[in-house]
């Protein structure tokens, strides 16, 4: 395993790509109680898992003496890139894995999973603190035309944060070395009670600030990005997976952690924290919740969500167009 030092290769995003919504550590508290209280990360660990190895048996084969490269946009800890890499070790004899986070303490967590991994004692990881939109790869002379390009990208629920889908599939896209693969992940429309919830709130919520919740709400979805594909003519198929929100504590009582949670999908879902609303607004979207949840036995409330996990295959010879997708 060779790691490039995390402090040698920091590149800070500027003032312009700072979070404007939220003071950023109430934002990551926010996002932290979303985490705690869902299943999503265990449901996406569980389909690399399980669906991984199919994403494998795509990417192009490679003799003994060629590396196979990785990138993770938008990497964060690395939890689910370790696991594609523990994967991939078996599959690929030189693995050289690129991670790409502007949190430089997430970057610091990656390296230390990738040490505790006996699998990954080989595997080059370099790790860069940046936006994707200003990554840059480094290139050899020598060796230019192919040494910037990736066999695998990944973008897992990190299009949200950037300023252009179209932008940024284009690039990372454009780094892939012809048969390559580009994974993506994000919110979901289709079968999405939260969505419905904040779809019904918008129509019901008082018109104190309903014109405008609605025009500031630009969170983006799955089907955002297969305009984008579509748009562009690349080849795509589409898998739609559910997970599940516990939002007990927000409903009846609403204790901090339940506060935390509804800023955060009030942040996500209409644009503006839970404590900016009305009190008017607050009950209704409570209500909302309320007609969306399963009660389970135990008494804890929960509210289905799901994610599309995208497939993009670059064809051999980078032509694009004209090309069938599907829905898995």
């Amino acid at each position: 395993m060779a790691f490039y030092e995390i402090s040698t290769v920091l590149r800070f995003p500027s003032n312009e790509d700072k979070m404007r919504t939220l003071k950023e550590h109430q934002y990551h508290r926010s996002l932290e109680e979303f985490l705690r209280r869902c299943d999503q990360e265990q449901v996406m660990l569980k389909w690399i898992q399980t669906n991984f190895h199919k994403i494998l048996h795509m990417i192009p084969a490679a003799t003994p003496s060629e590396t196979t490269r990785f990138i993770g946009v938008g990497c964060g800890n690395g939890i689910m890139d370790v696991e594609m890499l523990k994967m991939a070790s078996k599959f690929f004899p030189r693995l050289h894995n690129i991670g790409i986070d502007p949190n430089d303490e997430a970057l610091t967590i990656f390296k230390q999973r990738v040490k505790k991994e006996p699998l990954l004692d080989k595997v080059n990881v370099e790790l860069f603190r940046e936006t994707a939109e200003r990554f840059q790869p480094v290139t050899s002379n020598a060796t230019k035309k192919d040494s910037s390009r990736s066999q695998f990208t990944h973008m897992l629920h990190m299009l949200y944060h950037v300023k252009s889908i179209e932008d940024a599939v284009q690039k990372y896209y454009d780094l892939l070395g012809d048969g390559g693969v580009l994974l993506i992940s994000l919110a979901s429309r289709a079968n999405n009670e939260l969505y419905n919830t904040f779809k019904k709130f918008e129509t019901l919520q008082s018109n104190q600030t309903k014109s405008s919740a609605v025009e500031r709400n630009d969170k983006r979805y799955s089907d955002d990005v297969i305009k984008v594909l579509e748009k562009l003519g690349y080849h795509y198929t589409v898998e739609n997976v559910g997970y599940n929100l516990d939002v007990s504590g927000c409903l009846e009582s609403k204790t901090e952690g339940g506060k935390r949670l509804l800023d955060f999908v009030c942040l996500t879902n209409a644009a503006q924290s839970y404590e900016t609303l009305s009190e008017e607004n607050q009950r209704v979207l409570i209500e909302c919740l309320k007609e969306c949840c399963v009660t389970s036995a135990d008494g804890k409330n929960s509210v289905r969500l799901t994610f599309d996990i995208i497939t993009v295959v670059k064809p051999m010879g980078g032509v694009v167009g004209n090309q069938s997708n599907g829905i898995i």
